[in-house]
């Protein structure tokens, strides 16, 4: 838990460092320079309907600002950080998993430092992010997560932002990942008028598609949902997993690394791995197959329909991945009391899942769908999936591939996903990006996907797996130029850059050219990935 921890801290002072070069690019002119600085006081905010103001503060690190705390409504908390050299930018920062505390990730990416106007909410209630009982026979509250929060907050955030400055805004950001890349793509479709960029990491976009995948792999791990100490898939037949596919398919992108430049491309067969008599280390037994084939390939109903995206190679060994997000057990539970780096758990403490898709799975189909704390996947049949979740899903899932709202106003649009993400599978990422284009093939002259080889949920993995979003999607506006590429950094022990490997704009791959050094961005091109 110490170690997540410090490695948060780590990232947000690196991130400082990082955008150095940004925040000297963003400081005020020297006329705005020359004005006199807001008073950082109730009397410098108007009074707007149904917003309280609940503490003016001022502050001094990372960089000086005002802090503006205030409830929206009855129970939406907000925190707007005001500081003192203002870029003329907003930006506002996302959650993740069911929120339940003020976040605001765009903090890790050096928001503050760079001069920016952020804000970030709890979106309407209070509790651990993988604690879901708070929307128990609460529409309000479910509406609230879903989308109104953060669009309520973003207009209320801006008043303010406004009026202290007494300046308009320049541009007006967003940026999350996992939850926060649901509510990127929310806004985008709901709301476009409320942000100029947004950039939308690992987007769980899918709430309902989300709940069946959980809900299906957690009845093929836990069986019995009163024994749920270990997996029926545990650390070795993980590592089994891993270590097959990489034999066959990790030298083909040119670099024996632990890592596969696109997974899809992998064509190993895990019935290979089934034994063909007592189990061992070295196979899995009938029902290890079954649990395993559950996560690759999707959840399905009766007939075999698909009803969601299963996951690509990528993951199975790592601490951060199936461990934490898939199989688990009780005695991994210690590693849930922290949530997904760069988001803060409110000190609230985890409730007891072996896994956090268990503690997802349930969450979504006892207090979403169903309002029924006692649902059991144990004999839940799948082929009522539409019609069960259809209200839930008319709130929570941004599945719309239509952006043409928030193109038209000039709106641009950054995704990006780890290969190795073990919570929100890429290729549903990559699913919703196709699903944009098919809609309308011109939609990528304003919306990019990137997909991030062995990276994990938002960051970490064997991959490269620090890109500034927030300096990245601020360049396009700057130069009018889409970005074809970007550049992912591996951090060493202290935390400082350690290598770099391009990212290319999807369908595009990154190619080794062959030579030089593989962890630098110089060795590699960028061409078609089909």
């Amino acid at each position: 838990m110490n170690h997540i921890r410090g490695e948060r801290i780590a990232l947000y002072t690196l991130c400082a460092i990082l955008l150095h070069m940004t925040v000297l690019a963003g400081q005020v002119s020297a006329q705005q320079a020359a004005d006199p600085l807001p008073v950082c006081a109730p009397q410098s905010l108007p009074s707007l309907p149904d917003v309280r103001i609940t503490s003016v503060t001022p502050e001094t690190a990372p960089v000086a600002h005002c802090k503006v705390a205030g409830v929206i409504g009855s129970e939406i908390h907000f925190e707007l950080l005001l500081p003192e050299k203002w870029n003329g930018k907003f930006v506002m920062g996302g959650g993740g998993g069911f929120v339940g505390s003020v976040m605001n990730t765009s903090l890790m990416f050096g928001s503050l430092q760079a001069g920016y106007a952020t804000v970030g909410t709890d979106t309407g209630h209070q509790g651990h992010p993988l604690d879901a009982s708070w929307a128990l026979n609460n529409p309000e509250r479910l509406v609230n997560f879903g989308h109104q929060a953060v669009h309520q907050t973003a207009v209320t955030a801006k008043a303010l932002t406004k009026a202290y400055y007494q300046k308009g805004i320049g541009r007006s950001y967003f940026t999350g990942c996992s939850t926060g890349g649901r509510q990127g793509l929310m806004a985008g479709q709901r709301y476009p008028e409320d942000f100029d960029g947004i950039v939308a990491g690992a987007p769980s976009y899918d709430y309902t598609g989300v709940a069946a995948q959980a809900s299906q792999i957690n009845q093929a791990m836990y069986p019995d949902p009163n024994n749920l100490q270990e997996a029926v898939v545990g650390p070795k037949e993980q590592e089994l997993i891993e270590s097959s596919y990489l034999a066959m398919c990790d030298a083909k992108d040119g670099i024996k690394d632990g890592i596969l430049n696109d997974p899809r491309q992998c064509k190993f067969d895990v019935d290979t791995l089934l034994c063909k008599g007592e189990k061992t280390d070295s196979c899995l037994s009938k029902k290890q197959l079954a649990a395993v084939k559950v996560i690759y390939d999707g959840p399905k109903d009766s007939k075999g329909n698909a009803l969601f995206y299963g996951y690509p190679f990528g993951g199975e060994a790592s601490p951060g991945g199936w461990s934490r997000w898939l199989t688990g057990g009780l005695k991994y539970r210690a590693s849930l009391d922290e949530f997904q780096g760069g988001v803060d758990t409110g000190g609230f403490i985890a409730p007891v899942e072996p896994s956090a898709f268990y503690g997802f799975g349930n969450g979504i189909m006892r207090y979403f769908v169903f309002n029924d704390p006692d649902w059991s996947y144990v004999n839940y049949n799948y082929d009522n999936l539409q019609k069960d979740t259809k209200q839930a899903a008319e709130i929570l899932n941004a599945t719309n591939p239509d952006l043409s709202a928030f193109r038209k106003r000039g709106g641009k649009m950054i995704i990006y996903s780890g290969w190795s993400d073990a919570a929100i599978t890429g290729l549903s990422v990559v699913g919703y990006y196709e699903n944009v284009l098919a809609h309308d093939k011109t939609a990528s002259n304003d919306a990019r996907l990137f997909m991030m080889p062995g990276v994990e949920h938002c960051f970490g993995g064997p991959g490269p797996s620090w890109v500034n979003f927030l300096t990245e999607i601020d360049k396009w506006f700057e130069t009018g130029k889409a970005p074809e590429q970007v550049t992912a950094l591996w951090l060493n022990e202290k935390r400082q850059p350690a290598g770099s490997r391009p990212l290319c704009a999807y369908p595009k791959v990154a190619k080794y050219d062959g030579k030089g050094d593989p962890r630098n961005s110089s060795s590699f091109s960028c061409i078609d990935g089909k």
